[in-house]
This record gives structure tokens, C-alpha cells and sequence, in this order.
């Protein structure tokens, strides 16, 4: 019997993406496993930001009208278990290594051999057709025509939330291309909530693949009167505090909350005070964390560091940015945006790397820095750059760039 270690081994040994595209070897695993997906209950979210944290939301609402919850995100901030949860608590180990047992053994037995994420994906659904979830908030990984929790037939809810530029060698070099992929998990019947503050073109392909399929797209109205004190903003007349920091949470929180309402008019029963509830328990780590003088936001395209950006920009305090950034991203512009955010206020960047193939090396992304008259220190781990950062500098410091770094500095703090 496989312990913890070896069990998340494993799913890391297997290969990222499957050599065969598309989901027909993820189905043939799943029938072999039983078809757990097809008698679950599914909220489907997808987008570009906001996911985890709409994600987050509506699973903080659902629990408190008494539906067991699943809830699949990723990736992980602190440890792997994070991306499977029922009510809130992340999968056992024990638990965890039983399915990675059970699916390697069935999918090795009838050669249904997926990627790492598909089989992630099919151990979930086997782990909440067990423990008999009334709903599954379920995350999109990468796109949505193509990802792995597109296996799923039919949800009874689909949302998307903030859509831009992201993983654009797969998706397409346009928020056009890319927010099509992302509709590709519109299904027929299922209404499409769609974050209210979208490029022209998303609101165009999202009326278009709706009327497509035969969905009805809901849109809802802007948050009004942000308070930033108390966290609060109004919504139809009505007030709501969030946990989570930030404006933009806002605009999350009224999706989060149109999903809700529709489920009601569906006939589940929720009412506003399992909303208001839900809002003010939904916490998600990584994003505008604040511990002292330290935010830690995972902020890893640009418009999420755009949309940081303009958070920090309140400040009144001297930032100082401790950054590193997958080389698969748009490093480019986040490096123009952080160093146009730092000139004129005088802010600072110390740029690290993570023990990942995929990340950008502190020595090029410092030379991208220059580019834009900005010299960036070097350190070669992020235990290192924390302490010097501390060391020399007063005010405030922002660790962005990637949810793996954001989550490594949770770790040392």
C-alpha cells in the first residue's frame, strides 16, 4: 500500500498531457469506474481570474444551506489535499491515497491511461460520488472545450468569470479565441452566468453560443458602493460584506451570487441570508493576503496583476515587489506593468526562482526589468529574497508573479 508521499509521487509522474487530445480516454476511464459523474450535481466555472474565489463563494453559500459540497480547484496553494474538498475540509490522505490506488489499478488494468490532471479529475468525481455530495463546484483547469472537467454532460449552472489573455499557446492570442474556448462548456439548458465586466467581444461570443445551444445568459448588474473598511458593497438594494479583500472581489461576489439565485429559482432551497452568509465565510488563500507588512496575491497574467495593480495603488506606503514568473506566461507585460506601477513611486523588485522546469530563471527576468530602467535583485530562492527584502527595505511588500511562489512564502511566514 502506497503512503501520501508516494501516492502524490504518482500523479506527478504522470505525464501532463495525454498524447491523444480531447477526453475520449478520460470517459473510457470513468465508464470503468463506474460513470460516478453522471449522477452528480455540477456548478461549472470557468474563465481566466476569479475562479477559485467564485469558485470559493457559491460552494461558502451552498454549505450553508445545508447541501454537501464538493468542491474542485486548482492548483494547490499549501498542499495538494486543498484541491478536493467536501464542506470546506480538503480529502483525508488516507482517503487520498485509497483513489490514487483504486484509479491507478483500473485505469492500468483496461489501458485507459490518462494525463495527470484527467486522472485527478477522475478520482474527484469517484471521491464525491462516494461520499454522496448533493453539489459539485467543479473548476475548470486550462481552456473549457477541451479541459477534463468538460467530460461531464450537463451542468446546473455554468459560469464564467473574468476572461482575458492566459496560457495563449494553447488558447488563442485573443481574448476572441480564447473566450470561445472558454464557452465551449456552455451546455444545453444550463444557464451561463457570465462576470458582468468583459471585453466587448465575450458578452458577443457568449450571446452567440448560448442562442448556439439553447441557454440562457445571465449577465448580472455592476456592485455598487464599494467600501474597502468594512468590505462591503450593494447589490439590488441590497448590502454585502465579503472576507476576501479587494474590489474585484466584488464583481466575483455578484456572480457567485446570480448563481445562487438561479439555483433558487431552480427550486433548490436558498435564501438571502445563506448568500450573505456564504460571502462573509468564503476565504481563499493567496489572494490580497495581508500578514503585517506582507501582501501575497498570486497574481500570475496581466490582467490579474493589472487588477492588483490598481489595488495597491491605494497604498500609500513605498512597495516593494518580490516576484518570480512561469516562462510560459506573458512575463513581458507583467515585468512593463509592475515597473511602470514602481517608477514613479519610487518602489523597488527583487525577482527569485522556484524549483520548476517551467519557471523563468531571477537572472532573466532581472535583464526584462532593466529593459524598462528598473534594476531588479537577484536571489536564487524565495527563503533568500524574503530575508533580503526585510532586511533592506521599510514599507510595504507585494510577492506576486505565481500561486507557487505565493504559496511557498505562506509557508516560510
Amino acid at each position: 500500500m502506497m503512503n501520501c508521499e508516494q501516492a502524490l509521487s504518482y500523479i506527478h509522474s504522470i505525464p501532463k498531457f495525454s498524447r491523444v487530445l480531447g477526453n475520449d480516454l478520460l470517459r473510457e476511464l470513468l465508464f470503468r469506474l463506474g460513470d460516478p459523474h453522471k449522477s452528480l450535481k455540477f456548478i461549472h466555472i470557468g474563465g481566466t481570474n476569479g475562479k477559485g474565489s467564485t469558485c470559493t463563494m457559491i460552494s461558502e453559500i451552498l454549505i450553508d444551506a445545508g447541501f454537501k459540497t464538493g468542491l474542485f480547484t486548482s492548483p494547490f496553494l499549501m498542499r495538494f489535499n486543498e484541491r478536493i474538498r467536501i464542506n470546506g475540509e480538503p480529502i483525508p490522505d488516507n482517503d487520498l491515497v485509497a483513489l490514487v490506488e483504486y484509479v491507478k489499478s483500473v485505469s492500468e488494468k483496461y489501458s485507459a491511461e490518462v494525463s495527470e490532471f484527467a486522472f485527478i479529475t477522475a478520482a474527484a468525481m469517484v471521491y464525491f460520488k462516494r461520499q454522496g455530495c448533493d453539489f459539485v463546484v467543479l473548476e475548470v483547469g486550462l481552456g473549457g472545450r477541451l479541459d477534463a472537467t468538460n467530460v461531464i454532460e450537463k451542468s446546473v449552472v455554468t459560469a464564467l468569470t473574468a476572461i482575458g489573455l492566459d496560457h495563449c499557446q494553447y488558447l488563442g492570442n485573443t481574448v476572441d479565441e480564447v473566450s470561445r474556448e472558454k464557452l465551449g462548456i456552455v451546455k444545453s439548458g444550463s444557464p451561463l452566468v457570465l462576470y458582468p465586466r468583459q471585453d466587448k467581444v465575450v458578452f458577443e461570443n457568449a450571446k452567440m453560443v448560448c442562442k448556439q445551444v439553447g441557454s440562457k445568459l445571465i449577465v448580472p448588474e455592476l456592485p455598487a458602493g464599494y467600501n474597502s473598511a468594512e468590505r462591503s458593497f450593494m447589490y439590488k438594494q441590497e448590502k454585502y460584506r465579503l472576507a476576501m479583500d479587494g474590489e474585484f472581489q466584488a464583481f466575483n461576489a455578484v456572480t457567485a451570487i446570480e448563481i445562487a439565485e438561479k439555483l433558487r429559482v431552480l427550486g433548490y432551497s436558498i435564501n438571502r441570508k445563506n448568500i450573505k452568509n456564504g460571502l462573509q465565510n468564503a476565504k481563499i488563500d493567496g489572494r490580497l493576503d495581508r500578514s503585517e507588512n506582507i501582501i501575497i496575491d498570486g497574481a500570475h497574467n496581466p490582467q490579474a496583476v493589472k487588477t492588483l495593480l490598481g489595488e495597491l495603488d491605494k497604498n500609500e506606503k513605498t512597495i516593494h515587489f518580490l516576484t518570480a514568473v512561469m516562462d510560459d506566461k506573458d512575463y513581458k507585460e507583467i515585468v512593463r506593468l509592475i515597473s511602470k506601477f514602481c517608477l514613479p513611486r519610487r518602489g523597488s523588485v527583487t525577482v527569485t526562482e522556484l524549483d520548476m522546469p517551467r519557471c523563468l530563471s531571477a537572472e532573466k527576468l532581472a535583464d526584462e526589468y532593466k529593459k524598462h530602467g528598473i534594476y531588479a535583485k537577484c536571489a536564487h530562492t524565495p527563503s533568500e529574497a524574503l530575508r533580503n527584502i526585510i532586511h533592506d527595505n521599510s514599507g510595504l511588500i507585494c510577492v506576486c508573479g505565481s500561486l507557487y511562489l505565493a504559496g511557498i512564502i505562506k509557508k516560510i511566514i
